[in-house]
């Protein structure tokens, strides 16, 4: 049985690198015949050459090529497990990877991942920001265990819609009490306005075509960020359509207005879970998402 620790991989590895014993020497305070002594040792253990000399510097075997690759999945494994340890002295004993879309990041996910890791102290949550098209293949690929989207994912992972929610019209506050200000009329508004476009990727294809057959003059400009579109709107730049959470504190701040409109049918948001495997954890946040209260 070959036994060989960390510390003698990692000085491999460097060996390999430079192809030098003295330098590698150098960088880790030792002698050059210890390192040379302890490559000799390792060698003995698997049976094989590793290194050949050449001049003052050394060169890998085909064996010593090999055994590299071999020798970097060695230590990331142990890496691994090591954290893998860690994390379970720190009483974590499962882990779920979430790939959220960037909207929920301002929106819902504070309050769920408060919530959530309270009620789940024992569960690391590892969270990865990536654009909704992206989630399906992350999760088909292995690289996350769910997905929170604005979109349905593709044929080959599961959708569940958990929340649906309305869109407004908004532009920046014009100054007035909502009392005795005048009346905004919302096509007027938009014939005036920049109409920001594209922020989420579920209801702007539909919206796009109403408005352009009602409004042909209609100006806009695509901003793919919900959060950057709200800013744009603040700063009195332009208006846009925007889910009512994206929105909800700067309405009770008055720092944006949400103007009526009547003469479109006014779209909805959705928000889904994207899943795969339906494994125990799995299974147990789609629970916890489905029967969250949305305030």
């Amino acid at each position: 049985m070959i036994i060989i620790d960390q510390r003698t991989l990692q000085t491999f590895l460097m060996a390999a690198e430079v192809e030098n014993f003295r330098i590698v020497a150098e960088k880790l305070f030792m002698t050059q015949p210890a390192i040379t002594s302890k490559m000799k040792l390792l060698e003995k253990e698997l049976g094989e050459r590793l290194f050949i000399k050449h001049g003052r510097n050394v060169q890998l075997t085909e064996f010593g090529r090999f055994f590299y690759q071999e020798a970097q999945e060695i230590l990331s494994q142990m890496d691994k497990s090591l954290e893998a340890i860690n994390r379970y002295k720190q009483g974590y004993q499962r882990t779920i990877r979430i790939a959220i879309s960037p909207m929920f990041t301002e929106t819902i996910l504070p309050s769920i991942l408060r919530t959530y890791i309270d009620e789940n102290p024992y569960v690391e949550v590892s969270i990865q920001v990536v654009e909704s098209i992206e989630i399906s293949s992350l999760i088909e690929n292995g690289e996350v265990d769910i997905g929170l989207s604005c979109i349905p994912g593709l044929s080959n992972v599961k959708s569940i819609k958990f929340h649906e929610e309305p869109v407004s019209l908004v532009c920046n506050h014009d100054g007035y009490d909502l009392e005795i200000g005048p009346v905004i009329d919302a096509k007027e508004l938009l014939e005036n306005h920049i109409l920001f476009t594209d922020n989420h990727p579920g209801y702007w294809s539909d919206l796009k075509e109403q408005l352009k057959q009602l409004i042909p003059a209609l100006r806009m400009m695509k901003v793919n960020q919900t959060h950057a579109t709200k800013r744009f709107v603040m700063e009195g730049i332009g208006v846009s359509f925007l889910p009512k959470s994206i929105i909800k504190r700067e309405l009770m701040e008055g720092r944006i207005l949400e103007v009526p409109i009547d003469f479109i049918d006014v779209p909805s948001s959705s928000m889904y879970i994207i899943c795969k495997h339906g494994l125990p954890i799995e299974k147990e946040f789609v629970h916890f998402i489905t029967n969250y209260h949305y305030s």
